[in-house]
């Protein structure tokens, strides 16, 4: 399922919108998303082929409103699981666990948006630049915190955010075409996060 409900460009939810685009997780995590076809997704969502393309231009357009919903899932559970008031280090640790936990509800489509994505060429790359900065957007302000000021922590630049970011893509993608449970990038992504926004403590 996907995590949140889909919802049309004028703002109205769109069920047979939400139905293809849990079509197309359906799809990707069967076959992936080169193998998958428009045939294939309103097959599963059961409806037309004239439904489908209401809704979306093509094949590439459903995939990618399907990848910014997950986004949007993510950066919603890293808002929401990271207490303020917590700890310095049980952040950064309760943030990498968030991102976990969504990831490990639909691997494949984490697995998609990393490897495939990029593969589809310019028309994706505004996708993956506004999913990166959104992310961003979230995790410098969370080492901005009354708490993690109190600790000494400076702010994360928008540089060390993509480091880190960047870091635990590629992470996660490895456990996942390694058959590991993304669960085991936990410890070091938790280790390498302390150890870089921790590294210029102010005394």
């Amino acid at each position: 399922m996907l995590p949140e409900a889909v919802v049309s460009s004028e703002g109205a939810a769109s069920p047979v919108r939400e139905r293809l685009l849990q079509a197309m997780a359906t799809c990707v995590m069967e076959r992936g998303y080169r193998e998958t076809t428009v045939a294939d997704v309103v097959r599963v969502a059961r409806t037309s082929r004239r439904s489908f393309y209401q809704e979306f231009a093509d094949k590439q357009a459903c995939f990618v409103d399907l990848l910014r919903t997950t986004n949007d899932a993510m950066i919603q559970a890293i808002s929401e699981d990271v207490d303020p008031a917590a700890e310095w280090t049980m952040q950064i640790r309760q943030a990498v666990e968030a991102y976990v936990s969504v990831t490990e509800q639909n691997p494949a489509i984490a697995w998609s948006w990393i490897r495939e994505l990029p593969a589809l060429g310019d028309s994706a790359r505004r996708v993956q630049v506004d999913a990166m900065e959104s992310l961003i957007a979230v995790l410098v302000p969370l080492t901005d915190s009354p708490r993690m000021q109190e600790a000494g922590i400076s702010p994360m630049t928008h540089e060390t955010a993509v480091m880190i970011w960047g870091g635990i893509r590629e992470l996660a993608a490895s456990a996942m075409e390694q058959d590991r449970s993304l669960y085991s990038i936990v410890e070091p992504v938790v280790a390498a996060c302390i150890a870089l926004i921790g590294a210029n403590i102010r005394s």
